[in-house]
């Protein structure tokens, strides 16, 4: 991996893992919402992961580090899940797509580090 990959990589990764633990967290309060609001409150935590997933498809296209397509399978999950309402287990595929993401970070860390970047 190059300097100019490994610095692309870095940001999507480290963007990636910040976006998606904040969905977790907004997935496990879903429950605690009025039944009332948590079609509408679903709807736009599913539009927030849809974002998420097309973020990390473009990381996956523009690196082509294969970490990145685990991120979007995870959130595919997630989206999965959080549609028919399985919110814990959604949050658990967070952790998947939260783990693929800081591989992805690791791998550029590496590189970054070794040209004394970070």
């Amino acid at each position: 991996m190059d300097v100019r990959n490994a610095v692309l990589s870095w940001q999507y990764a480290e963007r990636l893992k910040t976006g998606i633990i904040s969905v977790s967290k907004m997935l496990m309060t879903l429950p605690d919402y009025p039944k009332e609001e948590r079609p509408g409150a679903r709807r736009m935590l599913i539009a927030v992961m849809d974002e998420l997933r097309a973020d990390a498809q473009t990381a996956s296209a523009a690196t082509g580090i294969t970490a990145f397509g685990k991120v979007v399978h995870s959130l595919s999950e997630m989206i999965s899940l959080a549609e028919s309402s399985q919110f814990g287990l959604a949050t658990e595929r967070a952790g998947e797509g939260v783990s693929a993401a800081t591989t992805a970070a690791q791998e550029s860390w590496e590189v970054l580090h070794s040209h004394g970047i970070l």
